[in-house]
């Protein structure tokens, strides 16, 4: 009895295992598969750059000296001659000497011709000259007083920082209409004027805030995509979802070498419009240029493709053995989600 129990179990494990077996052998395994299908497709490249505006303008003095007062703060819109700032002229000795010498002379001289004026006026008044003489006497005495002002005026400018003419002033004023972006230094700095040799203390800087430029370096080989008048699209690091178009109006015919790689500055500019929030010059921003676009092409998800050394390749589903086998491809552009097959 007890040998036919060994016996009978024996033979149950038996049957559970073949059955078990018959069971594992005969599962197929499941793949996931998915169709390749025409899809409109866009290569695009993308680039960092800047946001400046169009036109900045920086404000200089004629005069040396020191920034005596500030009329304007950051953000403030200006017309033209619009007063931005005044200069304290720091008096030098010798030129105080100079000058003083030049208005000593031009007065003196201004003196003999009021004599001279004086007395050619009154012989003019008794027909004892005439008319071309007497104009020839009050020509040379407007000169010698107009001599007199400016040199007086200058000495006024070293001396004291005065003013008595209106042609001449240690007031800087604004060149253009804009808003002040930037002022680089602080009141009670040094200032020096703008000359041939130097191109002096920049005081503000004023910029037309309703036209900005998009400048970037893009590499040489991505050149063959672009063209003069090519429309970019931009965003803005500074905000969320706000896009808009830029017009190529400059590619540099001159290149840097960045890290070995040449790469050559790109120019796009477009208008502020009211969708767009306040831009402040130097924000990041990236294009993205299309360089290639197809429509109505069979294409497949780029993570079905496998690439090995010189070959890509996708698995197909052999519908008659149920297995997965690489199939060589031939590919074309990709938008980084969706790729082109050729064949």
């Amino acid at each position: 009895m007890k040998a036919f129990n060994i016996i009978a179990i024996l033979l149950f494990v038996s049957v559970i295992g073949f059955i078990a077996y018959r069971i594992t052998s005969s599962q197929e395994e499941i793949y996931r598969t998915a169709l390749p299908q025409k899809r409109d497709i866009s290569e695009v490249i993308h680039i960092s750059g800047n946001v400046y505006p169009l036109k900045e303008i920086e404000v200089k003095s004629q005069l040396s000296g020191i920034l005596e007062e500030l009329y304007v703060k950051i953000g403030d819109k200006v017309t033209l001659q619009t007063p931005i700032a005044s200069i304290r002229l720091v008096p030098n000795i010798s030129e105080i000497e100079r000058l003083e010498s030049s208005v000593n002379s031009a007065q003196i001289e201004y003196d003999a011709r009021l004599v001279e004026y004086s007395r050619a006026k009154r012989l003019y008044e008794s027909n004892t000259i005439s008319a071309s003489e007497m104009e020839a006497v009050d020509k040379n005495f407007m000169q010698i007083k107009e001599q007199l002002s400016s040199a007086k005026n200058q000495l006024d400018i070293v001396k004291k920082g005065e003013i008595r003419s209106k042609n001449i002033s240690n007031l800087v004023v604004s060149s253009t209409t804009g808003t002040i972006i930037d002022i680089p230094i602080e009141t009670g700095s040094s200032v020096i004027e703008r000359n041939n040799y130097n191109p002096g203390t920049t005081l503000a800087i004023i910029a037309q805030m309703d036209r900005f430029k998009f400048t970037a370096y893009i590499a040489e080989h991505h050149l063959q995509h672009i063209e003069m008048g090519d429309t970019i699209s931009l965003t803005f690091n500074a905000y969320d979802n706000i896009t808009t178009n830029a017009i190529v109006t400059q590619i540099s015919a001159k290149g840097s070498s960045v890290n070995g790689i040449m790469k050559y500055l790109l120019n796009a500019e477009f208008d502020i419009t009211d969708n767009i929030p306040t831009l402040r010059s130097g924000y990041s921003a990236s294009a993205e240029i299309v360089i290639a676009r197809k429509n109505n092409r069979l294409s497949i998800e780029e993570k079905y493709i496998k690439y090995s050394k010189d070959s890509i390749y996708v698995n197909v589903l052999d519908t008659l053995t149920g297995k997965a086998m690489l199939r060589v491809i031939e590919s074309g552009i990709s938008d980084g989600t969706f790729t082109e097959i050729i064949s």
